[in-house]
C-alpha cells in the first residue's frame, strides 16, 4: 500500500513539475510573439504541441505566427489540425475566425464564407461574420459578388450586400425581382437596407422646382407654341394641383425654370443657390438637360421625377431619379404576368417586336418573365419594313392535304373543317402514270371525271400557339396582324399597347371580337368618381377642355405633394413599403424597391366597353 502511495506522489509531483515548464516555456512563447519575433515564437509553440495542458494553445498561435510570416497554408493546416484535436476546445470559436479571416484575405473567398457562416450557425456571433463579408467583399465588383452569392446563397451579409449593390445598379442593370426575393427570403427591412442614410426632413411646406422647356421667349413662333403646347397643358394641371394641395391642407410651392431644351442653360439654372433648397425637381424631359440634372440630384441628395418617359435610361445609376410611368422592363414584365396567368393551357408563345430601343427592351423583358413561368418562345423576331409582309404570312401560311373520298367524308362532319374538290389536271395524272410513288390520292365524280378532294391547312397548326405579343407602335404593322389572328380564326390570344386605340387603321370592333389585351399606362376611366368634376373645374380656369397632359402634370404635383406632407423630402421611403394609391385619374401609383410605377393596367374590350382586366393584381 506504501508503494502505491508513492507512485501516486511521484507521479502527482512528475506531472506538476511538467506544467510549471510548459508553462514557463508557453509564457516565453507568448513574450516572442508579442515582440513579432515570429519564427523564434513558431519554434517555442511547434514544442509545446503536444502538451496536455497548452497543447491547443500553442497550436492555435503556431498557426497565426505562419500566418504574420505570410505563411498561410501552413497556418491553415495548423488550425484544422487543431480543431481535429481538440473539436470542443473552449477558444474554438476563434479558429473559426481565424480561418475565415486568413482565406478571405488570400483571396479565397468562397471557402472563407463558409468559416464566416460557422460563427453564425455554430457561435452565433452573425455581427463578426457580416464585419468579415463588408471588409474583405464590399471592394469586389458586383458581377464577383453575385456569382460569390450564387454559389454560397446561405449567407445573409453576403445576400444583404448583393441587394443594396444592385439597387445602386443603373436602371437597366437592375433586378428588382431578385432585390425582392432576398428582402423576402432574408427579411431585410427594405428601408433601412437601402435608405439607412436618408434623414427625416419634414416641413409646412414644400419647394418644387420644374424644370421644363417652356420655351417662354419663342412663344412668338407659332410652331413652337404648337410644340410646346404639351409642357403648357402639362403645368397648367400642375398648378390646379398645387391650389388644391393647398386647399387641402398640404402646401407646396412650383418654381418654374425654362431649360429651353439646351444641356447649357440648364446647367446655368442648377448654379443658383436657390435649387438647393428645392424638395423636387419635376424634369427636365430631354437627354442633355436630363444629364445634369441627374449629377445635381445625385450630388446633392435631391427627388427627381420625370413626369412623361418610361426609359430607363434617364435614371441611370441615380438612386434619387424616378419615373412617374412604368419602365419599359416594368410594361413587359407586368404584360406577360398578366398573359402568363390566361394561358396556363397553352405555353407556346410568339413575340413580335420594332427595332426601337423602346420596343426591344419590353420585349426582351417580356420573353425573360414569360419564360420563367415556364412558356416556351417559340419565335422571337424584330420587325423591319422588309420582313413585316413575310412574317405575317408565316401566321397564315396554308398547304394543300389531299384527301381520299372516305377522308374527305369523314373529315367534312368535323366542325370548322372544309374539304374541297377539283378536276385532276392533266399533267398530274401523267406524273402519277410515271411515278407510282406519287402520292397524289384520285377519285372520281357522278361523270366518272377525275378529281381529288384537298383541305387547305395552316402552316402553323390551329390553337398550336397559346398568344402572341406583338410590341409595335405601327398602325399598320398592329392593323394587319391583328387581321392575320381574325383570319386563322383558332384560339390565339394577342397583347399590344394601349397606343393601338389612337390608331386609325384599327377597328375597335375587331379588338372586341379578339379580345386584345392591350398595357395602358396612359388609361383614364372617365367614369372614375371625380374625374368629371376635375374636368370642369379645368374648364373653369383655363377656359379648355383638360388634355391628358393636363391631367398628366395634375396628377404628379398631387400624388407627389401628398407624399412629400406624409414622409418627409425623401418621400422614397414611403414608396418602398409597396402601398397602393389610387390616382384622381389614371389608374394610381406604387413603386415598393422600384424607381419607376408599377401599376401598369391592361385594358380589353368587353361588349364595346373598355375595361381594365388586372386590377386584381394591384389594388390592395
Amino acid at each position: 500500500m506504501k508503494n502505491l502511495i508513492l507512485v501516486f506522489t511521484l507521479s502527482f509531483w512528475f506531472c506538476g513539475a511538467m506544467a510549471q515548464s510548459d508553462q514557463s516555456e508557453y509564457l516565453e512563447a507568448k513574450r516572442l510573439f508579442g515582440e513579432k519575433r515570429y519564427t523564434s515564437a513558431k519554434g517555442a509553440f511547434g514544442a509545446l504541441k503536444d502538451s496536455e495542458v497548452f497543447g491547443a494553445y500553442a497550436q492555435f498561435y503556431y498557426g497565426l505566427c505562419a500566418y504574420h510570416q505570410g505563411n498561410f497554408q501552413q497556418a491553415e493546416t495548423s488550425w484544422e489540425q487543431l480543431l481535429q484535436k481538440h473539436p470542443k476546445w473552449e477558444q474554438k470559436m476563434e479558429v473559426v475566425f481565424w480561418l475565415a479571416y486568413g482565406n478571405m484575405s488570400s483571396g479565397e473567398y468562397l471557402r472563407g464564407l463558409r468559416f464566416a457562416s460557422l460563427l453564425s450557425e455554430e457561435f452565433m456571433d452573425a455581427e463578426r461574420e457580416k464585419v468579415l463579408v463588408q471588409q474583405f467583399l464590399s471592394p469586389l465588383a458586383f458581377e464577383e459578388l453575385k456569382a460569390l452569392h450564387d454559389q454560397f446563397p446561405k449567407s445573409r451579409p453576403l445576400a444583404e450586400l448583393v441587394a443594396v449593390r444592385m439597387a445602386g445598379l443603373p436602371f437597366e442593370e437592375r433586378d428588382m425581382a431578385y432585390i425582392q426575393y432576398l428582402a423576402t427570403r432574408w427579411n431585410f427591412e427594405l428601408n433601412d437596407l437601402l435608405m439607412s442614410d436618408l434623414p427625416l426632413v419634414k416641413k409646412d411646406t414644400y419647394n418644387i422646382a420644374v424644370l421644363l422647356p417652356f420655351l417662354f421667349e419663342s412663344l412668338d413662333d407659332t410652331r413652337v407654341i404648337s410644340q410646346n403646347r404639351l409642357v403648357m397643358d402639362m403645368y397648367q394641371g400642375m398648378t390646379l394641383a398645387e391650389e388644391e394641395l393647398a386647399a387641402n391642407g398640404f402646401p407646396v410651392s412650383l418654381y418654374p425654370y425654362d431649360t429651353k431644351r439646351k444641356k447649357q442653360v440648364t446647367s446655368e439654372i442648377l448654379e443658383n443657390e436657390s435649387l438647393k433648397a428645392a424638395d423636387l425637381i419635376i424634369g427636365p424631359l430631354y437627354s442633355g438637360p436630363n444629364e445634369v440634372v441627374n449629377i445635381f440630384s445625385d450630388t446633392n441628395k435631391i427627388n427627381t421625377i420625370n413626369p412623361l418617359s418610361s426609359n430607363g435610361e434617364v435614371i441611370g445609376d441615380n438612386p434619387f431619379s424616378f419615373l412617374f410611368k412604368p419602365s419599359y422592363q416594368t410594361l413587359g414584365r407586368k404584360l406577360a404576368e398578366f398573359a402568363a396567368t390566361e394561358n396556363e393551357d397553352n405555353k407556346n408563345v410568339m413575340i413580335f417586336y420594332e427595332g426601337s430601343a423602346r420596343d426591344s427592351t419590353l420585349a426582351g423583358e417580356y420573353r425573360k418573365t414569360i419564360e420563367e413561368k415556364g412558356f416556351k418562345v417559340l419565335f422571337f423576331r424584330e420587325i423591319t419594313k422588309e420582313n413585316s409582309r413575310g412574317l405575317l404570312d408565316t401566321l397564315v401560311a396554308k398547304y394543300t392535304d389531299y384527301l381520299t373520298k372516305s377522308e374527305a367524308d369523314s373529315v367534312s362532319e368535323l366542325p370548322g373543317r372544309f374539304v374541297k374538290d377539283r378536276r385532276i389536271r392533266q399533267e398530274e395524272l401523267e406524273k402519277k402514270w410515271a411515278n407510282d410513288e406519287y402520292d397524289l390520292p384520285v377519285s372520281y365524280d357522278d361523270d366518272n371525271n377525275p378529281i381529288v378532294y384537298y383541305q387547305e391547312l395552316f402552316t402553323i397548326k390551329p390553337d398550336s400557339i397559346g398568344h402572341i405579343l406583338a410590341a409595335t407602335r405601327s398602325n399598320l404593322f398592329a392593323n394587319n396582324l391583328i387581321s392575320a389572328v381574325e383570319t386563322r380564326g383558332d384560339s390565339i390570344k394577342l397583347y399590344g399597347y394601349g397606343d393601338w386605340l389612337d390608331f386609325t387603321m384599327l377597328s375597335f370592333q375587331q379588338l372586341d371580337r379578339l379580345k386584345v389585351a392591350m398595357g395602358h399606362p396612359d388609361y383614364v376611366d372617365d367614369e372614375r368618381y371625380g374625374h368629371e368634376q376635375l374636368r370642369e373645374k379645368f374648364i373653369k380656369k383655363f377656359k379648355t377642355n383638360p388634355s391628358l397632359n393636363h391631367f398628366r402634370g395634375y396628377e404628379l404635383v398631387w400624388y407627389t405633394g401628398q407624399m412629400l406632407h406624409t414622409y418627409g423630402k425623401y418621400f422614397q421611403k414611403g414608396l418602398s413599403e409597396g402601398r397602393f394609391n389610387a390616382g384622381r385619374v389614371f389608374e394610381g401609383f406604387k413603386y415598393g424597391v422600384h424607381n419607376d410605377n408599377q401599376i401598369v393596367p391592361v385594358v380589353r374590350f368587353n361588349n364595346a366597353k373598355l375595361e381594365v382586366v388586372n386590377r386584381d393584381t394591384y389594388e390592395d
